[in-house]
Order: C-alpha cells, then sequence, then structure tokens
C-alpha cells in the first residue's frame, strides 16, 4: 500500500485489504489449530500405546520368570512385533531363560536384539548380558573384549564385577580377585552401596592379608 496520510483511507484500505485476504487467513489460523490438536491428540494416543506396552511387558516378564521356557514363544511374539526398548528389555529376559536352558545361539539372538534396539538405556546392560554368554560358553578371551568396549563411566562398577565374575569362571581367582577389589573400589569412590552379593564374591577370593570388603567400604563410609 502507498502511504496513506488520510484516516478515512486507511479504513477503506484495511476493509478492502481484509475483504481479499481473509479467506486463507481463516485457513491457515484453523490448520494451526488442527495441527496443535492433532499434536495432543498424538501424544496422548503414544502415552496410551507406551502405557500398555509397558504393562504388556511386565505380564510377559512375570510369565518368563515363572515359567521359564515355556513362556518364551509368547516373549518372542512381542519382541517380533516391538523393536524398541520395550522388545529390548524383554529379549534380555528370554536371554536369560535360552541361557540357563543352554540355548546359547538363540541367548546370543536375543543378546544382540536387545543391544541393538534398547538404545543407550538397554545397551550397556545388553552388552554385560553378552560378555556373561561368552563367558559360560567358555570364550574368556571374548568376554574380557566385550567388557572392555563399556567405557561408560557409570557403568564402571558393573563391568568390574562382571570382568570379576569371567575370570572367576575361567578359574583364574588371582584375576577375579583383582577385579572385584576394582569393583569395590569404584562403588566406594563415588559413594555407591556395595551390594551383599558383591561383597560375597571379593571376600570368596581374598587372599591372606586382605581386609575384608565389609571393613573397607565401612572406612570409606564411616558412620
Amino acid at each position: 500500500m502507498d502511504v496513506l496520510t488520510d484516516d478515512h483511507e486507511r479504513e477503506e484500505a484495511v476493509r478492502k485489504w481484509w475483504h481479499e485476504y481473509w479467506k486463507p487467513i481463516a485457513l491457515g489460523v484453523a490448520i494451526a489449530l488442527l495441527g496443535l490438536l492433532g499434536m495432543r491428540q498424538y501424544q496422548s494416543y503414544m502415552l496410551g500405546v507406551h502405557q500398555e506396552q509397558a504393562m504388556e511387558v511386565y505380564k510377559l516378564r512375570q510369565d518368563l520368570s515363572r515359567h521359564g521356557q515355556s513362556a518364551v514363544e509368547s516373549a518372542n511374539a512381542f519382541i517380533r512385533e516391538n523393536e524398541d526398548i520395550f522388545g529390548a528389555l524383554l529379549s534380555l529376559d528370554v536371554a536369560m531363560v535360552e541361557m540357563a536352558a543352554g540355548h546359547y545361539d538363540k541367548a546370543a539372538a536375543a543378546v544382540e536384539f536387545a543391544r541393538v534396539n534398547g538404545g543407550e538405556l538397554i545397551a550397556p546392560t545388553a552388552t554385560l548380558s553378552k560378555a556373561r554368554l561368552q563367558a559360560q560358553q567358555g570364550d574368556t578371551a571374548a568376554a574380557v573384549t566385550t567388557l572392555q568396549g563399556l567405557t561408560d563411566d557409570a557403568y564402571a562398577v558393573e563391568v568390574s564385577e562382571t570382568l570379576g565374575d569371567v575370570y572367576l569362571a575361567a578359574g583364574d581367582k588371582a584375576k577375579a580377585r583383582e577385579a572385584y577389589l576394582e569393583a569395590v573400589k569404584r562403588a566406594t569412590e563415588r559413594e555407591l552401596p556395595v551390594s551383599p552379593l558383591l561383597q560375597m564374591k571379593a571376600d570368596s577370593v581374598t587372599v591372606a592379608g586382605d581386609e575384608g570388603v565389609y571393613k573397607i567400604t565401612l572406612d570409606k563410609n564411616p558412620r
């Protein structure tokens, strides 16, 4: 529009402009509102879907815990339809059941599914499970290499403890002791509780002159 000096001319120009463009403006506003509404509905829908997935995973995990091998088929059906964190979480439980049954190839496939599809939340746990599986199969070197690949300091305690398990399974009590004590050290340095199981493992491989793990943790965290 040209520069207008008269209020009446400005008013008439605005009316003319609105008469020509009100439809596309109204359509744009409507589209924006519908988009906002659609996004909220979608978020609500996804929340409902995730709640249903979580409940189904919970039930299937309970079935695996109670019934073992007879519940694997139902769990695998869910996993095939959910290549995401929910399927990955359940896949770790399937791996444990398959490992207990001596089905190492199936357990390895379940662990790999969890590692690939679980994202940053599940992948470290899947890596620890992979190392345990390799140790169970007698491949100590592969298990150690797998654990060395998990470099996130947040899992330092778990890595050291699992490394101790690997060496103990291989009959190397000296290296197992070293790894367990490293796990205890990492935990106490970060003021994390040392689990009774880790204490028991470390105390089971102590040598003459070693302090008990309970004494170590007490000295680090005096009451």
